[in-house]
């Protein structure tokens, strides 16, 4: 908050028929157990909070203990007050923020994503950085279109320290003792012919599709089909587990969607790299393949189709953002990605940018970030273009990363303004052994994918 211009001070007060949060013990067992945890946030003492001077008028007051009269009070699924957050993350359920107006109209909401639900202090850090960003939201006085409740079971049971503490216990202990045989997240590339006009508006199963082969030291993801002269391209992240480092390689299709050759390095970096967007622009191709790890967008052309491309620079600069896509629309350049704002998740916090041309500047849009939501703002695949209709494939990151596709419709896009609203879905059959799938990409013969196979012992 200091950090945005706005001077805080604290007005302190005990709520009756409350319950102490059990919170505080339970991070402490599990520094205790774990060693140290992964929170920034630490407990202030009371003495050293700044402490508001009786008298004085505040500008905007906020009120997070769901009992003192102010201009926003924070809602949890519905219930004022933050008191039983604690409770609700150990029983590894996301609450839905609201900050309404002493009208109780909410002006800022969202989803936040969790990435790690069963370590208590890495929860706790990613809620209260995004309960940060929806403050900082709420007090901009930029219009933004909500997110919502829909299709979204918000029944939850509080769970209990002890019984978060000893499953949470068990899985570390399995990890470390099967570590040398347990394979990590695997993801696959699948590649299918086109039969028809996207279906954009249902629920649709994953089916018909052919895998890439990979050899097992390796996996491939984030597939991008671009067709030049008649013959068509599959663009992969290719990540060696060797070392730990995504690269970007490609392979050719054959009319059938066989890849013609294993996929071969094309670009690399000292840091990871993945979702290989392609554009074409004045004649020429250029990638912005993920680099977030440098902070900045980096932009390549290519010299010599497909396999040779030459670093021209920053795209965008000091802006680490994941999964950048690029797309022509009213005239002007538009650049989605997701942000890991004040040490919250990547996977829950949608930017746009906006320029004349993919090589001039981009300025942020007006109302950044224009969405909170883990179900439906990372971006999943390039930008369909439905007749009329824009169509964004959206990774769903509630329970975890890339469970399924949305297929969103962007039905406002301004510099100030921005609205979408879900569509249809792409997921995964309820049983076997695909676990989530995270990009979805076409062109006139052939749609690609990405999935998430199943944890399997190596023999």
């Amino acid at each position: 908050m200091r950090e945005a211009g706005h001077t805080v001070s604290f007005r302190l007060g005990r709520i009756e028929g409350e319950q102490k949060s059990d919170i505080g013990m339970l991070l402490a067992l599990e520094t205790r157990i774990f060693g140290s945890t992964c929170s920034s946030f630490s407990r202030i003492p009371h003495d050293d909070l700044p402490i508001e001077v009786p008298g004085t008028r505040p500008d905007l007051t906020l009120d997070i203990s769901g009992g003192m009269p102010a201009d926003l009070s924070l809602y949890l699924d519905g219930r004022r007050g933050i008191s039983h957050l604690g409770a609700t993350l150990v029983g590894e359920h996301v609450p839905f923020v609201e900050l309404r107006d002493q009208a109780g109209h909410a002006v800022a909401s969202g989803l936040p994503a969790i990435e790690a639900p069963d370590v208590a202090s890495r929860a706790l850090d990613q809620f209260l950085s995004r309960l940060v960003t929806l403050v900082l939201m709420a007090i901009d006085g930029r219009q933004r279109t909500p997110a919502n409740l829909l299709h979204l079971d918000r029944e939850a049971a509080p769970g209990s320290p002890a019984t978060f503490l000893a499953r949470s216990t068990l899985g570390k202990l399995a990890r470390k003792l099967f570590a040398s045989r347990l394979r990590a997240d695997h993801w696959r590339v699948g590649i299918k012919r086109s039969t028809g006009p996207l279906d954009y508006t249902s629920d649709t199963v994953i089916s018909g599709y052919a895998w890439l082969p990979d050899d097992g030291a390796r996996y491939y993801a984030d597939p991008v089909l671009w067709t030049e002269a008649g013959r068509t391209y599959l663009f992969v992240e290719e990540f060696p587990y060797a070392t730990g480092r995504g690269i970007i390689a490609y392979t050719e299709l054959d009319d059938d969607g066989r890849p013609l050759f294993t996929p071969r390095p094309i670009i690399e970096r000292q840091t990871h790299l993945s979702y290989p967007m392609i554009f074409r622009h004045d004649g020429a191709l250029y990638m912005i393949p993920e680099n977030s790890a440098e902070d900045h967008v980096p932009l390549y052309r290519a010299a010599r189709f497909p396999d040779v491309w030459d670093y021209l620079g920053p795209l965008l600069p000091d802006v680490g953002l994941h999964d950048a896509t690029l797309f022509e629309h009213a005239g002007a350049w538009w650049l989605f990605g997701n942000q890991a704002l004040h040490g919250g998740s990547s996977w829950d916090c949608l930017m746009i940018f906006r320029a004349e041309s993919p090589l001039d500047p981009f300025e942020p849009h007006a109302a950044n970030p224009v969405l909170v939501d883990a179900r439906a703002t990372r971006p999943g695949g390039p930008i369909l273009k439905m007749g009329e209709k824009l169509i964004r494939p959206v990774q769903n990151c509630l329970g975890g990363y890339g469970r399924f596709l949305r297929f969103i419709e962007i039905t406002e896009l301004s510099p100030q303004t921005y609205a979408q609203h879900e569509c249809g879905r792409l997921a995964a059959p309820v049983s076997g052994a695909i676990r989530g799938v995270h990009t979805y990409a076409r062109d006139d013969r052939f749609e690609a994918i990405d999935v998430l196979t199943s944890r399997r012992f190596i023999g």
